[in-house]
């Protein structure tokens, strides 16, 4: 698994949610009592990297997990920023000139 920030966020999510002993089904339930469209696929398309998570719903896990928001967000430094470890290279492949 790479350390791109989606998939940071959802292990972030899983360990939270795991540290209160709830399913990703539970947790799916509370969050559309909410009236938030979160199902539990999502959940675990989200912690397990297949999927990131929609920045609108950051808050909202936040909150359904009795946490801070800057406890979902992973801790970013300048040599993360560096090294190019924060999200995949966005570098638009180059076009062949035609002759």
């Amino acid at each position: 698994m790479n350390s791109t920030i989606h998939n940071q966020i959802g292990m972030r999510v899983r360990k939270l949610r795991r540290r209160q002993r709830r399913s990703q089904q539970e947790l799916s339930i509370w969050l559309r009592a909410f009236r938030a469209p979160i199902t539990r696929d999502m959940i675990a398309n989200w912690e397990t990297g297949r999927a990131a998570v929609p920045a609108v719903y950051i808050p909202v896990l936040a909150y359904a997990l009795q946490v801070e928001v800057a406890d979902i967000l992973p801790r970013l430094t300048v040599r993360d920023l560096r090294a190019g470890q924060i999200m995949p290279s966005l570098r638009r492949p180059r076009r062949r000139l035609q002759n």
